[in-house]
């Protein structure tokens, strides 16, 4: 009986640490550093240089941003595929999952304001409102390197 028992919880345990929810492998897959490019996935130029990805990568998150190494925003994955985003300040922004929109997107609220993410490939993101504002175009991301 105990090795029955044991074996159950064995397989129950594997099951679900196997088969995560759709909302926390996505989460996963956005984590890490990212930075800003313009609508044709290029590189900012100028002043705004500072938010794309800097060439020898970004160390960690609180480093992100215009004070410090460069790119826009490191996000690391939180509970119930909720985000933790650190966007040039110490302590990161909280963005509660609202609802998967596919297998490739997700919308999050942050201060009331809902944003659908999007996984356009493996380094790319777009982020937009919800609902899309006429007139303002979704932001764009690259995925940058991490410092060793």
């Amino acid at each position: 009986m105990r090795v029955l028992l044991g074996f159950v919880v064995w397989v129950l345990v594997g099951a679900s640490a196997v088969s995560a929810a759709p909302q926390d492998d996505f989460a996963g897959r956005l984590a890490g550093p990212w930075g800003r490019v313009d609508r044709n996935w290029q590189p900012l130029m100028g002043a705004l240089s500072k938010n794309s990805c800097p060439p020898g990568g970004i160390a960690r998150p609180d480093s992100v941003g215009l004070f410090g190494e460069g790119g826009a925003m490191w996000i690391e994955p939180a509970l119930g595929g909720s985000l933790n985003v650190y966007d040039g300040g110490p302590v990161p922004r909280l963005f509660l999952l609202v609802g998967m929109a596919g297998a490739g997107a997700a919308v999050y609220r942050e201060a009331g304001v809902e944003r659908l993410y999007t996984l356009t490939g493996p380094d790319r993101l777009t982020q937009d409102r919800v609902p899309a504002v006429a007139g303002l175009p979704a932001t764009n991301f690259t995925r940058c390197l991490k410092k060793r």
